[in-house]
């Protein structure tokens, strides 16, 4: 009994470890823009929650229309 805390132990790290791998894939897949952290840094540094909400905004606007004058060179350039 006294072997199995630390063997939990070495078994969890492989789970914790595939934890963050499936929230990478995740984030990149789904375009998640919020850090796993961002609780705990609003929490130390209220102003961080205005910056995320800042981020959040850049990353659903949409990209700039063009103008109906506009050559159409320049939109391949973009």
């Amino acid at each position: 009994m006294e072997f199995l805390a630390p063997v939990a132990a070495f078994l969890s790290l492989p789970l914790f470890l595939a934890g963050f791998a499936w929230y990478a894939v995740r984030a990149r897949r789904c375009g998640v823009s919020q850090s796993l952290l961002a609780p705990i840094e609003e929490i130390w540094d209220p102003i961080a929650h205005k910056t995320n909400i800042e981020i959040q905004i850049e990353a659903e606007r949409s990209p700039e229309t063009p103008s109906p004058g506009d050559p159409p060179e320049l939109l391949w350039r973009r």
